[in-house]
Formats: structure tokens, sequence, C-alpha cells
């Protein structure tokens, strides 16, 4: 994984560095910023030199800490498996934002896996996976507190165009790849099994074949997401920060010390907004030619 650290302070002040974060993200998914002061109010900063924040029933902002019987996982200090946020919502957000305030003294290291590396291994070492991937419809679902959201998304919502590296063909202008990856969230598969069973012609189909067939082409998704190459792996010290594409990095925690605070400030923005500012700054300065 192509990853950047970007001091705080530049990010906020310089064009020329916002400028380069912002095509660094477009084009690898993940940028790092280091030297942000403890301050409640540094990840509205961050997140408005993109675009305005996106609310949920989280609120525009939230916190990340161990709680008493909490009914995420997000808010324990156990180990948290690679996911994506808020994708049993009709529109989950774009760009995910953590800044860390506080870190454990044992263990919480933060893991990232980029989706499309993943689906590109497999278009190259396990094609046949490919069709269940694209048509199997997983249900997400989130039920508490009053809350009930709901939605089936399959794994990856279209087929992907790669150039010769690896990387999806970019443009800014055109709707992008969007991954769905998100096993603590899952619920019962509600609505159907699946669409279309690939040992059938790709013929529709509900029966326990098709869910045999999504289950070993997760597994595979899986494998290629948590293979060691694939993972980068970095403890979040306090003033550090991270911005990531919600669809398309995967992100996990190990687990930590619950003894120990491990507090996180984190917020949301809709790809729109990014999409937007990125297409304004690339017409002013021009794309930097290492992200052309």
């Amino acid at each position: 994984m192509k990853h950047r650290t970007f001091p705080y302070r530049e990010y906020l002040d310089s064009m020329k560095i916002l400028h380069e974060a912002l095509n660094h993200l477009h084009r690898y998914g993940i940028v790092f910023l280091n030297s942000i002061p403890p301050e409640g109010s540094a990840i509205e900063q961050i997140a408005n030199r993109i675009g305005p924040l996106r609310n949920t029933f989280y609120g525009s902002t939230w916190d990340v800490r161990s709680v008493p019987s909490a009914k995420n996982v997000a808010y324990t200090s156990q180990n948290l498996g690679f996911h994506m946020d808020l994708l049993y919502m009709a529109s989950p957000p774009g760009l995910q934002i953590l800044h860390t305030m506080t870190a454990s003294t044992r263990g919480g290291e933060s893991l990232f896996s980029d989706g499309l590396n993943a689906c590109y291994r497999i278009s190259k070492e396990a094609p046949e996976n490919l069709a269940s991937l694209y048509n199997f419809q997983v249900t997400y679902k989130y039920k508490n507190d009053g809350h009930w959201y709901q939605q089936d998304r399959t794994t990856v919502r279209n087929p992907i165009e790669f150039d010769a590296s690896g990387l999806e063909i970019p443009d800014v202008t055109r709707s992008e790849q969007e991954l769905n990856w998100s096993p603590p969230f899952q619920g019962p598969l509600e609505k159907y099994v699946g669409m279309k069973d690939i040992s059938k012609n790709d013929k529709p189909d509900s029966g326990p074949s098709a869910l045999r067939i999504y289950l070993k082409a997760a597994k595979v998704f899986k494998a290629f997401l948590e293979a060691e190459d694939a993972v980068f792996e970095t403890k979040m010290e306090e003033g550090t920060g991270v911005i990531f594409d919600n669809r398309r990095i995967l992100h996990a925690r190990k687990a930590f010390n619950g003894d120990a605070e491990r507090w996180l400030r984190g917020a949301y923005v809709d790809k729109d907004p990014f999409k937007s500012r990125l297409r304004v700054m690339n017409e002013r300065f021009g794309i930097p030619r290492e992200y052309g």
C-alpha cells in the first residue's frame, strides 16, 4: 500500500500540500497526517479542507473509546477485523478521518488493506470467483438503541478496469468503483440468498449453491485482504491522523489493553465534495506528474 504523510499545519495552510494530499488520496485511497494538536476541533479543521462534515446518528464528529458492555465491537478493546463503515446505510460515507487523541500503552495497532489490490489479485490468480463477488448480495444491518438500518450489497459493485500496475484506471469525472466488505456488521441474509449462480450460466438462482459459491469467493477475497504483503500496520500515536477512502480501503484494529485509554476522534466526508474539491484544484494547478 502506497501512502504518504503530511504535516497537519501545512495541510491546513498550504494549497500545494493540500493539492498533493488530495491527489494521493484519490489515486491510492489513503493519506496520513502528523503533528496534529490535541484539540477536539482539529478533526473538523481536517475535514473542512475537503468538504462539509457528514452527519449521521453518531453525530457530525464522534469518539471511539472502549466502554463497558458495548454493543458495537468498535467501542471495546477487542480485536476488530477488516471492515468499512456504515454499509447498512443507503449512502455510506466516502471518506473517513481519524485523529488519535490518546494512544493505548499496549496493542491497538491500526491495520489497513487496499480492497482494489485484493480485487486485482483475484482477477489474476482466481478469476472464477469474480462473478459471485459482482452478483451475490450480502445484508448489512445495524439494529440498536432505537435505530434500524439495513441494506443489501454486492461485494464489488461493478467490474473493475485496471492499468498495467494493478491500480484502477483513475478518472475523477466518472463514477468510481465501490467495494462493500464489513463482516462485523453483516446481518442474516433476509432478502434473498443470491442473485446469480455462476455454475448455472449466470441464470438467477436463490438456492444454496449460490451461497456456497459466494462463501468460497468471500474466503478468497478475505485471504487476499489479509495477506501479509497486503496489510499496512501502524501504531497511531497521539497527534497522528489518517484520511482514507471508506469504499476502497479496509481498516482493522488489534486488541489492546483494556485498562489503558485509547481515544480517537472521527468524522466522515462524502465523495461528492471531495471530487468537487479535487476537480477545482486540478483545473487550477494541474494534476501532479506522479498522479497523472
